[in-house]
C-alpha cells in the first residue's frame, strides 16, 4: 500500500515539473531560415533567426553563439545580437556564418542560444550549414554595385555631399578600391575597401569655383579594383544653377566740412548683372552733393534717389565716389551774412526815391514833366541838417511855382554847364519821418527820344557829427 502511494505522488510532482517546464518553453519560441546553407570554405551563408515573444509584456533578448573558433560569426547590424521584443510581435535578425578554418565537407551544426533578460529563461537551437569543396576566396572576381546619391541642382557657392552605396556582392576582401568621379565640373578621386560582402556608404563632399558659369552636365563613375575598372555609371544628370548679388562696400573720408565716400559694387554671382544702382539723396543734400561718374535723379515710391544704370561681368565692380562739399555753401552763407551786416553799418541812413512823370507833349516831344522826390528817415532816431540837392539839364527849366504841402527849395542857381541846382535844407528829419518834395520843369523845345535826370544828393550830419554822402536813383523819360 505505501509503494503505490509513494508512485502516485512521484507521478504528480513529474506531471507538475513537465507541466511548469512546458509552460517555460512556450513563453517565447526560436526558429531559423536558411537564405543560403551551402557555402565553401570562406564563404559566408546567410540565416534569419525569428524569435517571437508570446509573453504579455515586452522583453529583451539577448543572442550568442558561444565560442567557436573555426566560424566567424556576425550579426548584422551587430547592435541586433540585443533585441527588445513587444509581446506578441516576431522579430527576425539577420546572421552571417563564415568558414575561417580549411575542414572536410561535411553537414555542421551551429548553436545559437536566446536568452530571456527579464525571465532568465533559454532557448537553444541548431542551424545546419553544409561545407562542400570549392574555390577559395581569392579565386572570386570582384563584383561591386554602386547606386549614387548627387543633387541635381547645385549652387557653385556651396560645398556639395556625394553619397555612393557600395555592396560586395561576395566573400571577396576588396582592399585597394578606388572611386573615381568625372565631368566638366566635377573631378574627384577616394580610396576605400570593402569586405566579403559589405554593405558601406561612402560620402564625397566637393567644392567648385563660385564663378562657375550656369550649365547642363553629366556624371560619371568609376570603380577600381587594382587599378582595373569593374563597374561604371554614365549619364548622371547635374546643373550648375544662375545667381547673381550685387554685393556693396564703402570707405569714408572726412576732412573739414567735406566728406567724400567711395561705394563700391561687386557682382558676386556667375551670370552677368544689368543693374541701378541707387543712392538715396534728398533735394538740399542733393544741393552740396557731386558724383563721379554723374549719376542722374530718379524717384521711386515717393524717395528721390541718385541712380548710375551699370552692367556688370561676373565678378566685376564699379566704383562711385559721393563728394558732399559744405565749404561753398558755408562760404556764401557767411559772405552774404557779412553783406547783410556791411549792409546794415554802411548803409545810408536817409532813402530818397526819385520819380518824375509826363505832363504835357508837343509835335511828339516832351515840354512839361513832373518830378517827385520822397525822402524817408529809416531809422528809429532824428537826423540833422540834411541837405537834398538836385540838378536839372540846361534844356529844361523850373518852375518856381511849387504846389501848396510840399517842401519849398531854399536855393535854385542857374549854371551853364551843370544846369539849374535845385537846394533844400531840412534842419531835423524826424525818426521815420517822410517828406515829399515836388516840382515842375518845362522843356523850351519838345524833348524827343529819351530824356534823363540825373540823381539828387543827399548830404547829412550822423550820429557822430560826421557829413554823409547818398545819392537817390536816377529817372529816365521817353514817349514810346
Amino acid at each position: 500500500m505505501k509503494w503505490p502511494k509513494k508512485a502516485f505522488f512521484l507521478l504528480v510532482v513529474v506531471s507538475l515539473l513537465t507541466i511548469s517546464f512546458v509552460s517555460a518553453l512556450s513563453e517565447f519560441s526560436v526558429n531559423y531560415e536558411a537564405v543560403k546553407d551551402k557555402v565553401v570554405y570562406r564563404e559566408p551563408a546567410e540565416v534569419y533567426i525569428s524569435i517571437k515573444n508570446n509573453q504579455n509584456f515586452n522583453d529583451n533578448f539577448k543572442i550568442s553563439f558561444g565560442i567557436n573558433p573555426k566560424w566567424s560569426i556576425q550579426i548584422l547590424p551587430p547592435k541586433d545580437s540585443s533585441v527588445i521584443i513587444s509581446e506578441g510581435i516576431t522579430r527576425k535578425i539577420r546572421v552571417l556564418i563564415m568558414p575561417v578554418s580549411e575542414m572536410p565537407p561535411s553537414l555542421y551544426r551551429i548553436p545559437v542560444t536566446v536568452k530571456s533578460v527579464k525571465t532568465n529563461l533559454l532557448e537553444k537551437i541548431y542551424i545546419p550549414i553544409y561545407l562542400k569543396s570549392g574555390k577559395l576566396a581569392g579565386d572570386y572576381p570582384p563584383t561591386v554595385t554602386a547606386k549614387v546619391d548627387i543633387p541635381d541642382k547645385i549652387d557653385p557657392r556651396e560645398t556639395i555631399r556625394i553619397m555612393i552605396d557600395l555592396r560586395n556582392r561576395n566573400i571577396l576582401n576588396i582592399t585597394d578600391m578606388k572611386i573615381k568621379l568625372s565631368s566638366i565640373v566635377i573631378n574627384k578621386e577616394t580610396a576605400t575597401s570593402l569586405g566579403p560582402l559589405e554593405e558601406k556608404t561612402i560620402i564625397v563632399t566637393y567644392s567648385f569655383d563660385p564663378m562657375e558659369p550656369p550649365k547642363k552636365d553629366t556624371v560619371t563613375l568609376n570603380l577600381y579594383v587594382n587599378g582595373e575598372s569593374i563597374r561604371t555609371i554614365e549619364n548622371i544628370p547635374v546643373e550648375i544653377i544662375a545667381y547673381s548679388d550685387i554685393i556693396k562696400s564703402s570707405e569714408l573720408e572726412k576732412s573739414f566740412l567735406k566728406t567724400e565716400k567711395k561705394i563700391t559694387y561687386t557682382n558676386d554671382g556667375n551670370i552677368r548683372k544689368q543693374e541701378t544702382l541707387k543712392i538715396e539723396m534728398g533735394f538740399f543734400e542733393d544741393i552740396v552733393t557731386s558724383t563721379n561718374p554723374k549719376t542722374y535723379v530718379l524717384k521711386e515710391d515717393g524717395k528721390r534717389y541718385r541712380a548710375l544704370d551699370v552692367d556688370l561681368r561676373p565678378g566685376a565692380k564699379t566704383e562711385i565716389m559721393v563728394v558732399k562739399n559744405f565749404r561753398l555753401l558755408v562760404g556764401v552763407i557767411t559772405a552774404a551774412i557779412i553783406l547783410t551786416i556791411l549792409y546794415f553799418i554802411f548803409r545810408s541812413l536817409i532813402v530818397v526815391k526819385k520819380q518824375a512823370m509826363i505832363l504835357s507833349t508837343k509835335e511828339g516831344g516832351i515840354t512839361e514833366m513832373k518830378v517827385m522826390m520822397n525822402v524817408r528817415n529809416r531809422t528809429p532816431k532824428p537826423i540833422k541838417n540834411v541837405t537834398i540837392i538836385d540838378r536839372v539839364p540846361n534844356i529844361a527849366d523850373i518852375q518856381k511855382e511849387f504846389q501848396i504841402g510840399t517842401l519849398k527849395p531854399d536855393k535854385i542857381v542857374s549854371h551853364e554847364k551843370k544846369g539849374n541846382l535845385i537846394k533844400w535844407n531840412i534842419p531835423i528829419l524826424e525818426k521815420y519821418e517822410e517828406r515829399i518834395i515836388t516840382y515842375k520843369i518845362k522843356s523850351k523845345l519838345g524833348i524827343l527820344g529819351k530824356f534823363k535826370l540825373p540823381p539828387a544828393v543827399i548830404k547829412y550830419e550822423d550820429e557822430k557829427g560826421k557829413d554823409v554822402i547818398t545819392h537817390s536813383n536816377s529817372v529816365g523819360l521817353s514817349i514810346k
